[in-house]
Order: C-alpha cells, then sequence, then structure tokens
C-alpha cells in the first residue's frame, strides 16, 4: 500500500426549505467528482443498511480531513416515543469518550506546574489508602493502577445518586487488582480519581474547569457534563435491545464526579474537539505526542487495555499501517482519527455497544469507503500472494500452536499479555484449521519506513490471511519484522456487518 494524502469534497447544496429543516447544520460548498460522489452514497447505503441490521435507532457522523468538514450527516430517529429524528445538533452521550477530556485536563495542569505525572496521587488526593501509596497519576491515566471499574455500589447495585465522597469511599474500600504498573485494566474508577484530582489542583468543579476552561475556549456550545436533573433540548435517550426487543438504557445515574463517563455533546461540537487536538488548541504539541505514546508496565512492555495499547485517554492502534488514536463510549458512540493523515471519523449512535451498535466498525468501515487504502481485511479482495514462503511459516505457526509444540507466550512476548480467554480462543481456531486445511493470503501492506511498531518491535510488513472453520469465516493479521519474525497477531471472526467496498 502506498501511502497517500487526499482530499474528499463533496458539494453541498444549500437548499432553504424542508431539506433545510432535516439537515441542519449540513450547508458547506466544494467541488464534487463522481468519484467523491459514488463516495458519500456508499456511506449513506453502508449507515442505513448497518442500522437496519444492528437496529440502531439513530446515527449521526462527520468526516473531517486536514481540518476541513468534508461530511456531516444525521440519520434516523432520536427519540422512539416522539419520533424525533436525529439532527446534527442532535446531543448525545458521550460515555467513555469523557476520559480523554479528563487526560486533557491533567495534561493542561501539568503544562501549568499544577500536576507531575509520576506524583503519588496522594499528594493531591487525602486519606489515601496505604495500598495506593505506588499509585501515580500516570498509573491512573493509562488504566495500569490496579484499580477496578466500578465506582459506587449498595448491595451490587449502582448508586442512582452518589457524591464524590461515597464514590471515593467505594473505591478505597475496593482491593487493587494487581501491583501499580504490573499489568492494565480498563478503570471507571481510576478516572474518578483524576477528576478529583482537576478539582484539587485547579482550585475549581470538574464541571468548571471543563466549562471554563475547555467548552467555552472551544465553542462547544451544545456539550455539558452530567446533570440528570437538567432539562436539555435536542437530548438523545440511549437504548439497549432487551429480550429482542429496544428498551431503554436504563443508566440514569447521577454522579457529583462524572469524570470518567460524563459528558454530552453533539457530532458538531466533537468536530471543534477534534480540532483542537490538532496542536495549538488547549495543549503544546509535545503534551499530544504524549498522550498518544504507548504506557509502559514495570518490566518493559506495553500497558495493553484490551488488546490494544493504551495512552492518556486513548486507544492507540494503527490500520493498514497508519497509526490511529481512538476512543469509543459503552452509549454506542467512537472518535476515530488518523494522527498521519489528518483524517477522523466521528460516529454517534443511540445503540449501547453490548447490544450490538458496534460503533468501532461502523467508523472503521467509514474510513474505508471513502479511502480504500484504510479498508480492513474484510472489505479487500484477495491478491495473488507475494511470498508463499512466509504463508508456509505461518501456517506452519499455527499448526505448532494447535498440536501444543508452540504457544502465544513462546512466538511473541507481547501475547504474555492477551486474556486467558483470547489464548483459549486462539487455540481452538488453530484446532479446527488443521482439519479444514484452509488458510489463504488476502493482501499486505509494506511499512517500511514508517517507524510502526507493534509490542515494541519495528515492523516492515503487515499480511492479511482468511480461513474458513467450522462454518465460520475468520480473518488474521500478522505483523512482522524485517527478518519476518512475527511481531503480534489478531484475529476476529466476520459477521453479517462487514462489508465489501
Amino acid at each position: 500500500m502506498r501511502r497517500r494524502r487526499s482530499v474528499i469534497t463533496v458539494t453541498l447544496v444549500c437548499i432553504w426549505g424542508l431539506w433545510l429543516k432535516d439537515q441542519r447544520g449540513f450547508c458547506q460548498t466544494s467541488e464534487k467528482t463522481l468519484a467523491q460522489g459514488a463516495q458519500t452514497e456508499k456511506v449513506d447505503r453502508y449507515i442505513t443498511e448497518q442500522m437496519q441490521a444492528r437496529r440502531i435507532p439513530g446515527v449521526a457522523i462527520a468526516v473531517v480531513e486536514n481540518g476541513k468538514l468534508v461530511l456531516k450527516k444525521a440519520y434516523g430517529l432520536a427519540n422512539l416515543e416522539t419520533d424525533t429524528p436525529v439532527k446534527t445538533n442532535s446531543i448525545f452521550e458521550l460515555a467513555s469518550i469523557t476520559k480523554q477530556f479528563t487526560a486533557t485536563a491533567i495534561m493542561m495542569l501539568i503544562e501549568e506546574g499544577k500536576v507531575k505525572l509520576d506524583d503519588p496521587i496522594s499528594n493531591y488526593i487525602e486519606r489515601t489508602p496505604e495500598a495506593w501509596k505506588g499509585i501515580t497519576v500516570r498509573h491512573l491515566l493509562t488504566h495500569t493502577a490496579g484499580l477496578g471499574t466500578a465506582v459506587v455500589r449498595c448491595a451490587g447495585s449502582p448508586l442512582l445518586d452518589a457524591s464524590t465522597k461515597q464514590q471515593f469511599d467505594f473505591i478505597a474500600r475496593s482491593p487493587l487488582l494487581f501491583p501499580p504498573g504490573e499489568k492494565a485494566e480498563y478503570s471507571d474508577a481510576g478516572y474518578v480519581l483524576l477528576g478529583m484530582i482537576i478539582e484539587k489542583a485547579s482550585g475549581q468543579s470538574y464541571r468548571e474547569f471543563m466549562q471554563k476552561r475547555i467548552f467555552d475556549p472551544l465553542q462547544m456550545t451544545s456539550t455539558s457534563v452530567l446533570d440528570k436533573w437538567r432539562i436539555i433540548k435536542n437530548y438523545v435517550p440511549v437504548y439497549t435491545i432487551r429480550k429482542g426487543s429496544l428498551a431503554h438504557w436504563r443508566r440514569d445515574w447521577q454522579y457529583e464526579m462524572p469524570s470518567f463517563f460524563g459528558i454530552f455533546s453533539t457530532v458538531e461540537d466533537v468536530v471543534k474537539w477534534d480540532a483542537a487536538q490538532r496542536g495549538g488548541g488547549l495543549l503544546k504539541q509535545a503534551s499530544l505526542d504524549q498522550m498518544w505514546t504507548p504506557a509502559k508496565l514495570n518490566n518493559g512492555q506495553d500497558a495493553l487495555v484490551g488488546l490494544a495499547p493504551y495512552g492518556f485517554g486513548w486507544t492507540l492502534g494503527e490500520t493498514r499501517g497508519h497509526r490511529t488514536v481512538e476512543h469509543g463510549g459503552a452509549s454506542g458512540t467512537y472518535i476515530l482519527r488518523f494522527l498521519d493523515d489528518g483524517l477522523t471519523i466521528i460516529v454517534l449512535t443511540n445503540l449501547d455497544v453490548f447490544s450490538g451498535s458496534l460503533p468501532a466498525s461502523l467508523a472503521g468501515r467509514i474510513a474505508g469507503l471513502l479511502k480504500p487504502e484504510y479498508q480492513p481485511p474484510d472489505m479487500l479482495t484477495p491478491q495473488a500472494d507475494p511470498s508463499p514462503q512466509t504463508t508456509r511459516e505461518i501456517s506452519a505457526l499455527l499448526s505448532e500452536i494447535a498440536e501444543g509444540r508452540a504457544t502465544p507466550i513462546t512466538t511473541a512476548a507481547g501475547f504474555l499479555q492477551w486474556p486467558a480467554d483470547y489464548r483459549q480462543e486462539l487455540l481452538q481456531l488453530t484446532q479446527q484449521l488443521q482439519t479444514s486445511k484452509s488458510f489463504s493470503y488476502i493482501a499486505s501492506d509494506d511499512v517500511e519506513g514508517r517507524s510502526l511498531k507493534k509490542m515494541g518491535q519495528p515492523i516492515t510488513r503487515i499480511s492479511y490471511y482468511k480461513a474458513e472453520a467450522e462454518g465460520k469465516t475468520w480473518y488474521f493479521t500478522f505483523w512482522l519484522t524485517k527478518e519476518g519474525k512475527i511481531a503480534y497477531l489478531l484475529f476476529y471472526p466476520a459477521t453479517p456487518y462487514n462489508v465489501k467496498g
């Protein structure tokens, strides 16, 4: 794949009347080509098909390239009870996308000398347990503190109204899952404590800091922090699928410290937030670069949250060799930014991720529809294999794993951090492949010279394969070093939602 930068331009003719009423804010003119028009038509068709397949009531999307908004659109219903349509100024619950706002606030205070990354959190929070003495601000930002995800519960259920003190007391009573820096595990509790640090260091409440230091300067006029007592015009409720039917999400929680999930915003305001991430808005470029650098564990390995490296409030990854930073929210929201290519995809839905909204998949495939170089393996047309020897070696390795003669632990250090169920799934899959004998090459990306690393190892080639096992199609990605060694691999099953370009 050749690295390219192109400009996606779309002609949008603004006509007063019903069109303007339905597409508020979608008025931007530029030159249009037939191919670009076809691309946006593909996005329309894809989003419509996916909403129907996944039972997503409503979606708002935006695409930004090189600082310019090139696509903004809304689909479906914001409210199923009133049949209110989604608009581009509809207000969605961002959920855990909030974490990047909280991380940014911490970095602002670090630039001002009011917080230090490697300070123990006891410097900013009173009455910390003895077990927390090794926890630093950096540990909280990177989910490596050893804290769990629960923020406050009573008799096993979340409280409907919780003060910061109640949240802190609950977290302080909970045992650490592991010593700080030994592992990584996603932690809402850690981001609650970061909110408390923001308040201590700034002398403002979390809400005040967000409003005065971030929302107001960026003119994010439709963005606010959780307040369940407040009536919010254009608010989009979140839905879930319960017993086969769409239902209310039932997360009616009022937290005094909502620094882990509590920001509400529009796709239009998130575009402004994206602009601030391009440097010169809120933080210096050096601070942004630090936020987008993989955190390290005590043993020097990358800290993986799930299966991906994590920075400060952002998941770090790559698509077809292009570096990305991204994050989603449980409410069905996602931001995908291509760091070196100036492209951002924003997807806000009102169906929770546990019900199958899969906003990360939507964002990734929108990128692939607009730019072929970003297409994931399941969108690619298989090519001729340029290196059958490499394919034979990879196939042999999978056979060794299946036969117990090799394990993920011995093939690459990074596999040590895989969740146990993922390792077991790989073992079972490789055993099935022994029977099916189906493992075929799709494509490769030559990434030499891009300074791309996986688990700390320089990568020169990424190869994609497809396999059939017990009636299912699986896709594999292998990251290869210059010596042809496997630095990392990931795999996933095809779903009815996979799309061809």
